[in-house]
């Protein structure tokens, strides 16, 4: 079985910045989550037009 060498990759600058918003994206989609399930459990939902 043939070994292959691990590099170790350098990241660019903005890398760090990317992965920030990415966490910042994921914290707001599940606050978006959390709150539509507060308002379906809640009665607060419907459907549109009523």
């Amino acid at each position: 079985m043939a070994q292959q060498a691990i590099e170790k990759t350098e990241r660019d600058g903005w890398y760090k910045y990317g992965v920030g918003v990415l966490f910042a994206e994921m914290g707001i989609a599940l606050c978006v989550c959390g709150y539509s399930l507060y308002m379906a459990f809640a009665g607060l939902g419907g459907f549109p037009g009523k």
